[in-house]
């Protein structure tokens, strides 16, 4: 496993502190995961549950479990990332690598780096309904820049692909800059978007700067 520096904001002040990109995750640290997540997941239900709002509403991976998807871990084709701050999981993500091409033009065919499933911790979840705001931000947008570099370094140019849930559209398109492409009948309906080498050549320069 190795592991670099990287800031994420505290929502509660404002501050910027120091967190931990982790990768090369083995199947024992999303089990690690699962359980340190399970407590807060279930405190999220009980609260959702006492002010009787609309399933629609909930957050929409209320029902993963890390735990479940440790064996993944065990393929070639998949790596597990995540951020790590003041001794707590933060964020997880499980990309996979083979077998998976773009649909965007120009680079239609080409290999990419799929995230499979990325998620934050509960505690990071905005839920205003409820009186719950996320504890740091950035989190989610850490992992995604992971996914680009990742997919860099294995020669496919920065290129990467998703199926978002529902919740998660606005923040791919409109927040990271993917492309909306269509829904995937194979995938529950969830809508497809990816990042072609050109977007992410961009993404790149305006994340480092000048």
């Amino acid at each position: 496993m190795s592991s670099e520096a990287v800031p994420l904001h505290r929502r509660s002040d404002g501050s910027f502190v120091e967190a931990a990109l982790l990768d090369g995750l083995i199947p024992e640290d999303f089990i690690i995961v699962g359980n340190e997540w399970a407590f807060e997941r279930s405190v999220v239900m009980q609260e959702l549950l006492h002010a009787t709002l609309p399933r629609e509403q909930w957050p929409q991976s209320l029902h993963w479990d890390w735990r479940r998807k440790a064996p993944e871990l065990r393929l070639l084709e998949a790596s597990g990332f995540a951020v790590v701050c003041e001794r707590q999981w933060q964020g997880v993500m499980l990309t996979k690598s083979a077998l998976y091409t773009a649909r965007l033009a120009p680079d239609k065919g080409k290999p990419l780096v799929y995230v499979d499933f990325l998620e934050v911790a509960p505690w990071n979840w905005a839920i205003p309904e409820i009186g719950r705001a996320s504890r740091f931000r950035a989190v989610g947008s850490t992992l995604l820049w992971r996914a680009v570099k990742q997919s860099e370094e294995e020669g496919f140019r920065g290129r990467i692909g998703l199926h978002s849930l529902p919740q998660s559209e606005k923040f791919y398109e409109r927040v990271f800059g993917m492309t909306p492409l269509k829904r995937d009948g194979d995938k529950q309906n969830l809508l497809y978007l990816e990042i072609s080498a050109e977007q992410a050549m961009r993404l790149l320069e305006r994340r480092e700067g000048p």
